[in-house]
C-alpha cells in the first residue's frame, strides 16, 4: 500500500485548522499509511504535543514538523498592492516546502489549512502529471487575473492545493525562480507567492477537475453546490467555516469534523471583515437567531461607516 505524503504551511494560529483538515483526511483513509508535513513558522506547545497525540491515536499515520522561521524572515515584503489582510509571509511556506523536505519524497498533496478531505484521494494522489511540475485548481476570475499578469496562457491556478512532483519542482528550481520573481515584480502582486508562482509557470500546470477539488466562499450560500465527486472543499477568501453562520450545510460538516479532532475545544472564530459580518448577521436572521442577527449587522454597519471615513480622509 502505497504511503501518502500530505504537507501544510502554517503558524502558531492556523495549526488547529489543519488538525482539523489533517483528521478528516485520516478519517477518510482508514488504515492507510499518511505522512504529514508541517513546514512551520512556530507553534505552540499545547499544539505540538496534540500533533504527539495525533500519531498515537492514529497508528497508521506520521508528522515530520519543520521549523522554517528563519527562512522566512528572509523573504522581505515588496508588493504594495493592497493584499487581503489574512495574506501575510507565511503563505510562501509552501514555496519553500519542496527544498526543505527529503530529497527521496518524490511527490506530495500540498493543502492549505482552510480546507476539508471528504473522501479518498486516490486518483488525485495518482494522476498523471504529464510532465507537468504540480496539478492544481483553476481559480475564479482566471483570466482576469492572467491578464493582469500579461500570462500567455491565460490561465491562472489557486496555490491552496497542489499535487506537486518534487523531482520536477526541484529540477526546474521553482523555489529560487518564484522568490526571485517576488523579489523583482512583487510590488504589483496582490496576491503574493500565488501571483508569483502564476507568472513562473505561466500555464506549466495541470488542471484538477472542479468537481475534485471545489472552490467556494463558505457564506455565499446561494452559489454553493457540493457534489458527490467533491474529494476536498477549499474555503476561499474571508469565508471560513469556523466563523458563526457561514452556510448552514458546510457548518453542519465541518463541526463534525471539528469534534472528533483532538482540537474539538476549538471555538467559532467572530467575523472581522465588513462583508462576511453582514452576511453572518443576514443568515442568523434567517436562522431566527435575532440577538446574534442584530449584532452583527450592528457590527458591520461600523465597519463599513470606519471604511468611509477613512476614505474620506484620503481625499
Amino acid at each position: 500500500m502505497e504511503e501518502y505524503h500530505f504537507a501544510f504551511g502554517v503558524d502558531a494560529n492556523y495549526v488547529k485548522y489543519a488538525g482539523v483538515v489533517m483528521t478528516s483526511i485520516v478519517l477518510n483513509h482508514p488504515g492507510h499509511p499518511v505522512t504529514f508535513h508541517l513546514i512551520c513558522d512556530r507553534l505552540l506547545v499545547e499544539d505540538k504535543e496534540k500533533l504527539d497525540t495525533f500519531t498515537q491515536l492514529y497508528r497508521n499515520t506520521s508528522i515530520f514538523i519543520y521549523d522554517a522561521h528563519e527562512m522566512l524572515q528572509k523573504i522581505p515584503r515588496v508588493s504594495d498592492a493592497v493584499a487581503p489582510e489574512r495574506l501575510n509571509q507565511t503563505v510562501f511556506l509552501r514555496v519553500l516546502m519542496p527544498m526543505i523536505l527529503p530529497a527521496d519524497i518524490k511527490r506530495i498533496i500540498y493543502c492549505d489549512a482552510d480546507m476539508l478531505c471528504l473522501r479518498r484521494v486516490d486518483e488525485l494522489w495518482q494522476m498523471d502529471l504529464e510532465g507537468h511540475p504540480l496539478a492544481a485548481a483553476m481559480e475564479g476570475g482566471y483570466e482576469e487575473k492572467a491578464k493582469r499578469l500579461q500570462l500567455r496562457q491565460r490561465r491562472y491556478f489557486n496555490a491552496g492545493f497542489m499535487v506537486i512532483d518534487l523531482a520536477r519542482w526541484r529540477q526546474l528550481c521553482l523555489t529560487q525562480k518564484v522568490l526571485d520573481c517576488y523579489q523583482q515584480q512583487g510590488k504589483k502582486f496582490s496576491l503574493l507567492e500565488q501571483d508569483a508562482l502564476n507568472k513562473v509557470l505561466d500555464g506549466d500546470w495541470l488542471e484538477i477537475s472542479p468537481y475534485q477539488v471545489y472552490l467556494m466562499d463558505a457564506f455565499d450560500e446561494e452559489r454553493i453546490t457540493p457534489m458527490p465527486e467533491n474529494i476536498f472543499w477549499h474555503f476561499l477568501n474571508e469565508g471560513k467555516p469556523w466563523i458563526p453562520y457561514c452556510a448552514e450545510r458546510i457548518e453542519k460538516i465541518y463541526w463534525s469534523y471539528v469534534h472528533r479532532s483532538l482540537w474539538y475545544e476549538m471555538k467559532p472564530s467572530e467575523p472581522w471583515e465588513a462583508r462576511i459580518t453582514l452576511m453572518a448577521g443576514k443568515n442568523a436572521r434567517r436562522r431566527g437567531c435575532h440577538e446574534d442577527a442584530a449584532r452583527y449587522l450592528e457590527a458591520a454597519g461600523d465597519r463599513l461607516m470606519e471604511f468611509y471615513l477613512e476614505q474620506k480622509k484620503r481625499q
